[in-house]
């Protein structure tokens, strides 16, 4: 039996066609992998953005923190004649935070001060305030208190961690704290402790 006869030039022509199909179908495959790229590069940026947030977001305020239990847990010997004595603890993903804050007369608040000093240095006064109604998730106004941050008049600021000082008070205290003393009328001051921890603080027993 014959073969068909082939015309003239269509092995060329078919292997013509057959290269441009390869050529669209890389194209299509190269299109396809580049998307693939970019969407996967989108979910890495958005997974990116929101973990950091929910590692920050506001988490926990403790039950059951009453101001006799924060004082031993951060280490203060609070005086016997403070009034209005407050305390909270706030926990998240990244760290704890200890509050305690209590009145007492300014006189008995230089005494409470001076051991919690580091040689050589003194309180300052707040020249950075921030604005008035100013709050933080993890900060004085969950005592109903205004945060020390806002005040000018009257407001002292420092701050220590263990060991800053060779003071029984100092070598006593917890976690690196800061203090804020606030004169909010005269002879009275308001004590204003925030210590953080990365490692996390135990809790009050329920």
């Amino acid at each position: 039996m014959s073969r068909p006869e082939v015309p003239a030039g269509a092995g060329a022509g078919e292997r013509e066609r057959s290269g441009r199909r390869k050529l669209a179908v890389g194209a299509w495959v190269f299109s396809g992998l580049c998307i693939l790229g970019v969407l996967g590069g989108v979910v890495m940026v958005v997974h990116g953005l929101r973990e950091p947030a929910e590692r920050t977001k506001p988490c926990c305020w403790e039950e059951g923190v009453t101001p006799e239990w924060m004082a031993k847990r951060m280490g203060f010997q609070v005086p016997e004649t403070a009034t209005d004595r407050r305390a909270g603890l706030h926990t998240n993903l990244q760290y704890d935070v200890a509050l305690l804050a209590f009145t007492v007369t300014t006189a008995e608040a230089d005494r409470f001060l001076g051991p919690l000093q580091p040689e050589g240095t003194q309180l300052v006064r707040n020249t950075h305030p921030k604005d008035p109604g100013y709050t933080r998730a993890d900060g004085f106004s969950h005592l109903g208190l205004p945060e020390p941050e806002t005040f000018v008049e009257g407001m002292r600021i420092g701050g220590l961690c263990r060991g800053d000082t060779k003071t029984p008070e100092g070598q006593a205290v917890a976690f690196c704290t800061e203090i804020y003393a606030h004169e909010f009328q005269p002879g009275t001051t308001r004590i204003y402790l925030w210590a953080g921890s990365d490692a996390p603080i135990p809790k009050p027993p329920a």
